[in-house]
């Protein structure tokens, strides 16, 4: 059984307490099939964070079980609505609120306020189409709900619908280390755990998780005037840190005046700067020190909004503690006197490999939608769906500018192709996609009459036959058993590379002639499907196995003795032949025919004959009707058709273990012509054994 433990912070630890991340639950399940166990135990965390959680293991592929060990309190609340199955032991509790955020982006502004209130309402109302959907209620009670702050035992969940059943025969865990004095309506006992961590949590640790800290670290404690440090040794300490952690990434212009400004307005004076050591000792300063900090993460907050700074940055710095001027000062030294302000346009951003790796499956999935003609597969892909192609390679890449004519799609296509941007294993992804879905849609018939099995290697592959196994014996007054073999039929299935190249042409690229793409290969997944179709009957039906004689022979008591029309006399001699075939210790294997295999010529004829009609004259009666399913291949030419038995099949036909379906391969990048692509297909058949057929030449 698959089974996770989420326990701690959503999003960060902010009090060196355990946490869990949406990366990390998505490391977790990867690569999981089928049922999931998810045991949760958290007081929330950042909003955003839950929701991308939510998310993930909304989309595992498989049911999902939570089982909230102790508490699920706001964003852990909508976690626990991805489950299937969403289990509360005696004593586990779930609040259910809105989510929070105490700062704005810019200066604090009027407008700033009103975005950030925008911001908010989008949120809520998502958490709240989540919550309502669990419920069955409407996404108005659900806000109600969560503006009202409310708590849920186990009964009390399943009674609102936020939870499916409880679990009387368990006790819940003590709920996890958070402080819960955050929450305005928590409970005493949960308030208490929040005593556990000792003074409560300092603003810059609050507003740290509002704007989604990484990890905070503690405020250094602050010395005398006489003392402190010069900048410049302050500086230097962090100078190595902040430049690992430095996000900017964008192109820079001109020095402007800005963050001088800026050290005009939110200055502090001397003196100002809150004490650590004397927060410690005294709590009624806790009122004072949230003032501070939140005058000095605004002005944070205003500077890193101006010069397009990272959050990772901005959390980094109202985490420590600092006022405006000392991050300014700080971002000074990192990056010299002469800072420079980012060039408008889009930002060039470092993305990790978790990230980079689901742009990358995005964009095929928007690709392969395009292409094909529908609505994407997953909603990530949504923001793709209207670029061009050379868009997508141009975003790859990292283009900045227009692409006005020809000569700069060419440009675009050519970096994009040659440099390690991901178009290329885009392109090649989302052709794929298209290619196995097109050859999915054609099922050749030879798969009706013969047995799958897979290659695990390129190797010969030797077949068991039904008349293979020995039969069972009486054991003797001793206790002994007398032993068998198995036949030694030296039957081999042989699976065969097969590749052709081809070219997506710069006329479809430039063009954006998504419609070409699919065309072409629509054509070839349809032709992959009719080569194995070909390939198969041009042997299959005439093969010869181990001993040199032919699959259906006289000696093998599996070849009419003169060829004749489908009628039920006919029918009957090949099935009677099929009843009487022996295995290797001379026991009948009593097979019967389900299947009638024919040309177009006899088409008709094996549709009558297994037609359900009902006769006026009892002598009359079809003994065949509706016990034969006809297969008709274009394969076989004149009036020869055959029995077989589904039981035992004459042929076996695979492919390479994993590689079941052709695919495309980027043999070179963008050229002169094109995208340069190759069709692989590995593909293999056997005959197995003649037991299980029979042949009829035909009239």
């Amino acid at each position: 059984m698959n089974e996770i433990v989420l326990t701690g912070t959503v999003g960060s630890s902010f009090w060196e307490e355990e946490y869990f991340t949406a990366k990390s639950v998505r490391e977790q399940i990867a690569g999981l099939k089928g049922p999931l166990t998810v045991r949760l135990n958290s007081g929330g965390g950042i909003a955003t964070e839950g929701q991308a959680i939510h998310n993930a293991l909304k989309n595992h592929d498989g049911e999902v079980t939570i089982v909230i060990d102790g508490i699920a309190a706001s964003a852990a609340s909508l976690i626990a609505m991805a489950g299937d199955h969403i289990v509360m032991p005696a004593g586990a509790v779930m609040m259910i609120h809105d989510p929070a955020r105490w700062c704005t982006e810019g200066r604090g502004t009027e407008d700033d306020h009103l975005k950030e209130a925008q911001a908010l309402g989008v949120l809520a109302n998502a958490y709240a189409g989540v919550y309502a959907a669990r419920a069955g209620i409407g996404t108005e009670e659900a806000r109600e709900i969560m503006r009202a702050e409310t708590y849920f035992d186990g009964p009390a969940a399943v009674a609102a619908g936020f939870a499916t059943t409880t679990d009387e025969s368990a006790d819940a865990a003590a709920a996890a280390l958070f402080d819960y004095r955050l929450y305005p309506k928590a409970p005493k006992g949960l308030r208490e755990v929040g005593n556990q961590l000792g003074q409560r949590a300092s603003m810059s640790m609050i507003w740290s998780m509002m704007v989604g800290a990484s990890n905070p670290k503690p405020k250094e404690k602050a010395m005398s005037r006489k003392s402190q440090r010069t900048a410049a040794q302050v500086e230097g300490d962090d100078e190595d840190q902040m430049e690992q952690d430095d996000p900017i990434t964008s192109e820079e212009e001109d020095q402007t005046d800005l963050e001088d400004d800026l050290e005009d307005e939110v200055d502090l004076e001397e003196g100002e700067e809150i004490d650590p050591e004397a927060e410690e000792e005294d709590a009624d300063l806790e009122e004072d020190d949230a003032a501070q900090a939140q005058a000095n993460a605004l002005g944070i907050r205003r500077f890193c909004a101006s010069r397009k700074i990272g959050r990772d940055m901005e959390a980094n710095w109202i985490s420590r503690g600092l006022s405006a001027k000392q991050a300014i000062a700080e971002f000074k030294k990192m990056k010299g006197h002469t800072m420079t302000k980012a060039r408008p346009g889009v930002a060039r951003t470092r993305i990790l490999r978790d990230e980079r790796s689901t742009r990358r499956a995005a964009m095929a999935d928007a690709l392969h939608a395009q292409i094909v003609g529908r609505d994407p597969a997953t909603a990530a892909a949504r923001p793709y769906m209207e670029m061009s192609l050379v868009e997508m390679a141009a975003a790859t890449i990292g283009h900045r500018g227009r692409i006005r004519s020809a000569g700069d799609k060419i440009n675009v296509f050519m970096d994009a192709s040659h440099s390690t941007s991901d178009y290329p294993a885009i392109f090649q992804n989302a052709l794929n996609k298209v290619l196995l879905e097109r050859y999915s849609e054609f099922t050749p018939t030879y798969r009706a009459i013969a047995k799958q099995k897979n290659f695990r290697d390129f190797r010969p592959m030797p077949l068991v036959r039904a008349g293979d196994f020995p039969t069972l014996l009486p054991v003797g007054e001793t206790g002994e058993i007398k032993w068998g073999t198995f036949g030694e039929s030296g039957e081999m299935a042989v699976i065969v590379p097969y590749a052709r190249g081809l070219t997506i042409s710069r006329q479809m690229l430039i063009n954006d002639d998504l419609g070409a793409i699919n065309d072409m290969l629509s054509s070839y997944g349809e032709t992959i499907a009719h080569f194995e179709e070909r390939t198969f009957y041009a042997q299959a039906l005439s093969a010869s196995l181990s001993d040199g004689t032919a699959i259906f022979d006289a000696s093998r008591g599996n070849l009419a003795a003169a060829g004749g029309g489908i009628t039920a006399v006919s029918l009957s001699e090949g099935r009677a032949a099929m009843r009487k075939q022996e295995s290797i210790d001379g026991q009948r294997l009593n097979l019967a025919p389900s299947i009638l295999l024919v040309g177009p010529d006899m088409e008709t004829e094996a549709e009558m004959i297994v037609a359900q009609i009902t006769p006026t004259d009892a002598g009359a009666v079809n003994p065949f009707s509706g016990k034969l399913k006809p297969v008709v291949t274009t394969e076989i030419v004149g009036d020869e058709w055959y029995l077989l038995s589904e039981r035992a099949p004459c042929w076996v036909y695979g492919f390479l273990d994993g590689q079941e379906a052709p695919r495309v391969r980027t043999e070179e990048p963008f050229g002169t012509q094109g995208f340069s692509m190759t069709v692989e297909h590995d593909f293999g058949f056997g005959a197995a054994d003649f037991r299980g057929g029979f042949k009829n030449p035909g009239a």
